[in-house]
C-alpha cells in the first residue's frame, strides 16, 4: 500500500474513531489472519491493502452517532472520505467491508450498493467483510489481548491458535459469534484456541 494512501487512512482514523488503538489491533489482526488463509482465498496483496484500510476505518462512524448503526456511519463516512490513491471501485469495497463487520452480512436483495457490484467483487467483499468481523471479535474487549494467530488448515476445519498476554475469554466469544460468515466462505469451520 502506498504510503500516501496509509497516512490518510490513519489520519480518518485518529481524527474519527474514539478508540484508533483498537482499530490499529484489529488491522493487525485482520492481516495476519487474511495471510493465513491465504491458501484458500488466493487473493493477492491488493486485497489485502484493501482489508487493512477498511480494519482501520470500520468505527469511523461512531464520530457520528452513539447508537449501534455506527456501521453504516462508516459506510457513508468512506464513501465521503478523499483518500488519494485510492480509486473510487476501491473505497466502495473498502466501505461496504467496514458496513458489514457487524451483524447483516452482505445480500444482494437487501442492500443496494452491494447488489450494484460485479459478483467478482461481491466475493470479495464478503471475504474481507468474514475476516473483519472474525479481526474485531478477536478485539471484542479492546484490550489487545490476542498478540499473534497461526492458522491451521485441515479437510473440515481451520484452527486459529491464539498467542495471547492473557486470558482471552471474551475475544474468543467474539469471534465465535461473528465467525459466520468467514466460515461460510471457508466451507469449512472454525476453531478457537488459546496456544
Amino acid at each position: 500500500m502506498h504510503r500516501t494512501v496509509l497516512d490518510k487512512v490513519i489520519d480518518i482514523t485518529e481524527r474519527n474513531d474514539p478508540d484508533p488503538d483498537h482499530a490499529s489491533q484489529v488491522a493487525k489482526l485482520a492481516v495476519v489472519l487474511f495471510d493465513g488463509l491465504q491458501k484458500l482465498h488466493r487473493f493477492c496483496t491488493h486485497e489485502r491493502d484493501l482489508l487493512r484500510i477498511a480494519a482501520f476505518l470500520h468505527d469511523i462512524g461512531w464520530a457520528r452517532t452513539m447508537t449501534s448503526k455506527h456501521h453504516k456511519h462508516s459506510y457513508d463516512m468512506i464513501m465521503e472520505s478523499v483518500i488519494p490513491g485510492l480509486p473510487e471501485p476501491d473505497r466502495a469495497v473498502c466501505a461496504l467491508v467496514a458496513r458489514f463487520h457487524r451483524k447483516a452480512e452482505p445480500d444482494p436483495d437487501r442492500h443496494k450498493p452491494f447488489a450494484a457490484l460485479p459478483q467478482k467483487k461481491r466475493n470479495i467483499v464478503e471475504w474481507l467483510a468474514g475476516i473483519l468481523r472474525v479481526a474485531d471479535g478477536l478485539d471484542r474487549s479492546h484490550f489487545n489481548c490476542v498478540q499473534n494467530i497461526t492458522c491451521r488448515i485441515s479437510r473440515d476445519e481451520v484452527t486459529l491458535c491464539l498467542e495471547t498476554k492473557t486470558r482471552c475469554d471474551t475475544e474468543v466469544w467474539g469471534a465465535e459469534r461473528k465467525a459466520q460468515l468467514l466460515e461460510r466462505k471457508l466451507g469449512k469451520k472454525l476453531v478457537f484456541k488459546v496456544c
